[in-house]
């Protein structure tokens, strides 16, 4: 490992570039194929300024009434958050009124924007919506452009860990680690969703780009300003891009408690927190999120009640009690997904006996390796033993043996990073460590949460992602040593690995086809997307007295962030006014005697014509 300052030779940046393209191309497939889900659908009216529901669009899908209550009777129950200010001489009540686009896209204050992320997003993601209303502005709402965001964040991470490789350790590293990245299922998946997943992980990974070059402090006083003023800006923008960027923010301060060894070193990290940590302070305390902290009480002390009471059976999806069995079922996979030598062995391949002989296995691999000198073995077995070890453990597996062969191959290749530390330099021990605390203390974060919350909802991968790139370098310069092994020790590696980059492009193949409950969410492939289908059906066929009729579910309320002013839903009209002309008349009106189907009632033509019917597509 050779820490490198020196331009990039024209080899390397040429096979960067085609690992640039490649990784850009994996993300832009199938990009627009599938309809988006709940969050996306978030996501869109959020950055729009608009309350999922409607709560602070009353006056377009209703009209208000206000009604004097009768003193003498007890008034209904109805409990409200502490900001929300209430009339003690009226009631308010509201019956449904047709509407139009142009009242649906009526202008937008800056509290409606807060009121839109604390209500639909807790308040999370304040940078990103900020970042998404523009880029939508410029490339206007469809499914592709606002998902092509997340795609643009995505491939600069690719460019950011080839950075970050090679500033810290050497071209090849570099390369190995971007191409690792862009072939990589868990960024791949993050980079189709209009969530702020891929801005997070790239601004995270861009403020340890940072901190790191402050810790080792070899740069002249001028550039080490900016380096400071970089990770106040990367750090405190992750924080507003999503609030459990803290644990990435927790992981430098313990590495900087063993590194940073002046006082003037800790006071001048002291001040970068403070400016790192004052944009979501002020968020919290004078921002739109100040209803934010309520929130996140209340879904805390929600979800424990649905773990203890019905973790199987409930809106929100598996919620179980934060037992010890439980955290490690879920930790186990957030780990092991980390590493892509191991990536999807927790999900298919099952049985204790099959798991004890694929570590059994990978345990004897290891003492061969180390002391096969001094065991002195006859010679026809010396350079056989990996393999007939490896064939032999098969014929014992009950199921999925190639991958619990690859299970024990994995474990062999990882017993290798004590000798990476081992023969690093003292400046590059010190990198390494970096890696593994940025590796581990984001998902040990989680866990210690899920321990306090006594649920087990918060335990997985994408609130832990933060630590993939550390994590694939460590693999790149394990990758790098295994080609110094003897051969049939090589041998044995290399070809369990490919097979094992065969079955990361099976889940890739899943991701694609919509059929990947771990990328995708979902099992049963997405239609396109239904509502910008439905709109675009209603400005060819929409004619002047038309009435375009919208679903109505009953809308349950299950928390008082969903508190909105109607007993039903009326999101199905909101998503498809996103694709209408924000200046059309077109009269609208809610129907709640149906639940599916989006139909206009021609007014020249005296029938129903039908534009989309929702059943199945209201992902």
């Amino acid at each position: 490992m050779i820490h490198t300052t020196k331009k990039a030779s024209g080899t390397t940046l040429l096979i960067f570039l085609i690992i640039l393209i490649a990784g850009t191309a994996l993300r832009l497939y199938h990009l627009d194929s599938y309809s988006i889900f709940f969050d996306e659908k978030s996501t869109l009216v959020v950055s729009q300024g608009i309350v999922l529901e409607g709560a602070n669009q009353k006056e377009v899908f209703a009209v208000k009434h206000l009604s004097v209550p009768e003193f003498w009777k007890t008034p209904p129950f109805e409990y409200r958050p502490s900001n929300v200010i209430t009339s003690l001489t009226y009631t308010e009540s509201y019956s449904p009124k047709t509407f139009t686009p142009a009242e649906f896209w009526s202008p937008k204050t800056l509290a409606d924007y807060y009121e839109a992320m604390t209500r639909s997003d807790i308040g999370n993601s304040p940078f990103y919506y900020l970042l998404v209303h523009n880029w939508m502005d410029i490339f206007g709402m469809s499914d592709f452009a606002v998902r092509l965001f997340s795609v643009v964040f995505s491939v600069l991470i690719i460019g950011l860990t080839f950075l970050f490789a090679r500033r810290f350790f050497d071209d090849k590293t570099a390369l190995i680690a971007s191409a690792i990245v862009a072939i990589e299922p868990f960024f791949i998946a993050y980079s189709h969703q209009a969530r702020n997943y891929s801005l997070t992980f790239f601004l995270t990974l861009l403020a340890t780009y940072f901190f790191i070059q402050i810790i080792e402090n070899k740069a002249s006083k001028q550039k080490t300003v900016w380096l400071y003023v970089g990770y106040v800006f990367a750090a405190g923008l992750s924080l507003l891009s999503h609030f459990l960027t803290i644990s990435v923010l927790l992981a430098h301060a313990v590495y900087a408690l063993f590194f940073l060894r002046s006082i003037k070193g800790w006071i001048r990290m002291g001040i970068a927190a403070i400016g790192a940590l004052s944009g979501v302070t002020w968020w919290l305390v004078a921002g739109g999120g100040q209803y934010t902290l309520y929130s996140l009480s209340y879904q805390a002390a929600l979800y424990k009640r649905v773990a203890e009471t019905m973790p199987y059976d409930n809106p929100y999806g598996l919620i179980l009690p934060a037992t010890l069995g439980n955290v490690f079922n879920k930790a186990l996979p957030i780990f092991s997904d980390l590493i892509i030598f191991t990536n999807g062995l927790t999900d298919g391949p099952v049985g204790k006996r099959n798991v004890i002989i694929a570590i059994a296995a990978a345990i004897i691999l290891v003492l061969w390796f180390r002391f096969r000198e001094k065991i002195n073995p006859p010679a026809w077995l010396g350079n056989r033993l990996p393999y007939i070890l490896i064939l032999v453990t098969t014929l014992f597996y009950t199921n999925h043996k190639a991958q619990f062969a690859i299970l024990s191959v994995s474990l062999f290749a990882l017993s290798f990073i004590p000798d990476i530390h081992r023969e690093a330099s003292a400046e590059q021990k010190k990198r390494l460590w970096l890696l593994y605390i940025m590796a581990l203390v984001p998902t040990f974060f989680l866990i210690v949460m899920a321990f306090r919350g006594g649920h087990t909802f918060g335990l997985t991968q994408r609130y832990s992602g933060f630590s993939f790139p550390y994590v694939i370098i460590v693999l790149s310069l394990l990758l790098q040593y295994f080609t110094r092994l003897p051969n049939e020790f090589r041998l044995v590696v290399f070809v369990f690995l490919a097979l094992q980059l065969y079955y990361v492009g099976v889940r890739l193949k899943e991701f694609y086809q919509d059929r990947s409950v771990k990328y995708g969410y979902f099992q049963n492939p997405r239609s396109p997307n239904p509502y910008y289908e439905a709109a675009r059906k209603i400005k060819e066929v929409y004619q002047k007295g038309d009435t375009i009729y919208y679903p109505a579910p009953v809308f349950p309320m299950v928390s008082v962030m969903d508190r909105t002013f109607l007993s039903y839903s009326i999101r199905e009209a909101q998503i498809t006014n996103l694709y209408l002309p924000k200046d059309a008349d077109y009269i609208q009106a809610m129907d709640t005697t149906q639940t599916d189907k989006i139909f206009i009632l021609r007014s020249m033509q005296k029938d129903t014509l039908t534009i989309m019917d929702l059943k199945g597509k209201q992902y």
